[in-house]
């Protein structure tokens, strides 16, 4: 395998990492915006309560 083949193959696999990645921050964007709504709701109740 050529230096230039192992270097293709670093450059995709780091373009599949990158793309995983952005999913994860997306899926964490969303748990962190869940997390702040039941927390607001949780004070609210407790201030009702």
């Amino acid at each position: 395998m050529t230096d230039a083949e192992k270097l293709r193959i670093i450059e995709i696999e780091n373009e599949r990492l990158m793309e995983e990645n952005e999913k994860l921050h997306k899926v964490i964007k969303r748990l962190n915006q869940t997390l702040n709504r039941l927390i607001g709701r949780y004070i609210c109740a407790d201030e009702v309560a």
